[in-house]
């Protein structure tokens, strides 16, 4: 079986998804989080259709606002919130050329 790394090399997120989930289980731990959240975004670069796109920014939105929201100082969060606002100007971006 592909390690879920090298599925999402080819662009095979549909097939990496369940491995990805798996592997990054729980969620409560840093590296998960922002696993979670690449993949997302990524999945979300990569495809073609703009709703589906806007699905996939939105769930890498909520595992960056998750780590983000682990932040303990004010420093801290705003530099995590940097992922956050990137994907949400993505989804915003996406939803002007629907």
């Amino acid at each position: 079986m592909d390690d879920w790394r090298n599925l999402v090399k080819e662009r095979k997120f549909a097939e990496a998804e369940a491995l990805m989930l798996a592997d990054t289980e729980p969620i409560n731990e840093r590296d998960n989080a922002v696993d979670r959240a690449e993949f997302y975004e990524g999945w979300g670069d990569a495809t073609r259709s703009p709703v589906d796109a806007i699905d996939r920014y939105n769930q890498a939105d909520f595992f960056f606002s998750i780590y983000a929201s682990w932040s303990t100082s004010g420093g801290e969060g705003t530099a995590r919130m940097t992922d956050v606002n990137r994907v949400r100007n993505k989804v915003t971006n996406v939803r002007r050329e629907l």
